[in-house]
């Protein structure tokens, strides 16, 4: 093959050069996808409520347990992630019987940012908070600098000992691992703990940019071209499924052990992930590209003429975050206005999203059949360990050609096919909904909406299978 010839270090630059401006954005809002997921659970319909619990609490009455827990969740992700970096023996979790520095304690062995906030709280809608309820502000809950995505929300405070119910447990927490706690993590993010963690060098994404650290830990490139994979190593620095198990550990620990209420809570946080892991764009470096292609619009910038390499990477992350902010918007009508005329909910709580049972049948998912991944309507597959890797960001992996093309062909021309320009700079990027529907058919939104909203339906899917598996 003619790959063979192409110098290491060319691939890794082309690798580390389109990864960059791509690896920002994650599904918006996922409060309001968990919900219309969670909510028609029996398990989450019958669940009684339970009473909030600082985090402290639960940490200092289970110590011993948590201690033993992480020390086997290490063990786990030593012998099964390939390229996961350990956790430095400082850094373990000792009990010492301390109260006053547990949370930090936590923090470190799991390594988080330290800066990471934890208070008891639901989340509302601000433009309609309930009457007669403590707010918090938003630099409550979250450490970023950048905190307008989030301010469609009201954080409703919980008083230690409250009642609250699991589906607003979940609800709230499902978004909290993008308030802040993956960044920073890296030798060269400029932090004092990113410097001690053990992580090393960010392996991709934008370590400049205030969300753009957490990149490794909510995007997972399981099945890239193995070409590029294999002279671009550092392309399996993830540490997605990690996250993914070390929430689920810690969850069925907080119920077995009396602490419903963090049980629902880390449950909450490995949803996240889950939902990041069925977004194509983080599953796919670049979707359209072939590796064969990639590497010679690369190889077209190292000879001075860098046009291709520069639209490949403007037109990606456009496309990236144009149906982010659009999908947003429709679910923001579909949960709070009950305007759902593309019936997204629909799609992803019943089992019935046309677009994934179409591409189901598409000659490019056959490995679907191979893997045994094939879905069945109506069905929730059993949980296991790998099923992040081999069935959620496969499938999402497979059909991130298709999602981009659809996104070129009806999101507005100016914001997807033009690489002149930079969507995340424009204002008019928050009233794409409108531009769209006033220039496209109903049915070709549709067809947008269906395959972008099959992938929140592998949510649907496998978080449901992950929340069982917790509560077997």
């Amino acid at each position: 093959m003619r790959f063979k010839f192409v110098p290491v270090q060319v691939v890794a630059c082309l690798c580390v050069g389109l990864f960059t401006p791509t690896m920002v954005y994650s599904w918006q809002h996922h409060p309001l996808f968990t919900r219309i997921v969670v909510e028609g659970l029996p398990e989450i319909q019958n669940a009684s409520d339970v009473q909030a619990e600082l985090l402290d609490q639960f940490l200092i009455a289970e110590e011993q347990n948590i201690a033993e827990l992480l020390s086997n969740v290490e063990a786990w992700a030593q012998a099964n992630l390939t390229m996961y970096a350990p956790c430095p023996t400082n850094l373990l979790f000792t009990p010492t019987g301390n109260a006053d520095d547990i949370k930090a304690r936590l923090f470190r062995a799991i390594r988080i940012n330290p800066n990471t906030k934890v208070p008891l709280y639901t989340i509302g809608f601000a433009e309609k908070p309930p009457e007669g309820k403590t707010l918090l502000n938003v630099r409550d809950v979250c450490i970023l600098n950048d905190t307008k995505e989030f301010e469609i929300f009201c954080f409703i405070q919980l008083l230690n000992g409250e009642s609250v119910s699991p589906l607003e447990i979940l609800t709230s927490s499902s978004n909290e691992p993008d308030y802040g706690m993956d960044t920073g993590l890296f030798e060269d993010n400029g932090t004092e703990f990113g410097a001690i963690y053990g992580f090393g060098t960010q392996a991709f994404g934008n370590p400049n940019l205030d969300f753009g650290s957490q990149a490794p830990f909510h995007m997972g490139f399981l099945h890239e071209n193995p070409v590029i994979k294999f002279f671009a190593p550092f392309l399996k620095q993830s540490y997605v499924e990690y996250r993914i198990y070390l929430y689920k550990e810690l969850s069925k620990l907080a119920f077995e052990t009396g602490h419903p209420y963090w049980g629902w809570r880390f449950m909450g946080w490995g949803l996240h992930y889950l939902g990041d892991l069925s977004m194509p764009y983080h599953t796919t470096a670049l979707p359209g590209y072939s590796a064969l292609r990639m590497i010679w619009i690369y190889l077209l910038d190292m000879l001075g003429i860098p046009g291709p390499t520069n639209n490949a990477m403007q037109l990606s992350s456009n496309r990236h975050l144009a149906v982010e902010s659009f999908m947003g918007s429709l679910y923001l009508n579909a949960v709070y206005k009950q305007d759902d005329p593309f019936l997204l909910i629909e799609g992803i709580s019943n089992g019935t999203s046309k677009a994934l049972f179409n591409i189901n049948n598409t000659n490019n998912n056959k490995c679907w059949t191979e893997n045994q991944c094939v879905l069945e309507e109506g069905t929730i597959p059993e949980y296991s360990d790998d099923l992040p890797r081999n069935c959620l960001a496969l499938r999402s992996h497979n059909w991130s050609k298709s999602l981009d093309s659809l996104i070129s062909q009806t999101l507005p021309d100016t914001f997807v096919n033009d690489p002149t320009v930079e969507l995340g700079n424009l204002e008019e990027r928050y009233d794409i909904l409108n531009l769209t529907l006033a220039e496209q058919s109903f049915e070709k939104v549709q067809e947008l909406v269906d395959t972008a909203n099959a992938s929140l339906f592998l949510f649907s899917v496998y978080g449901k299978s992950y929340i069982l598996n917790i509560l077997k």
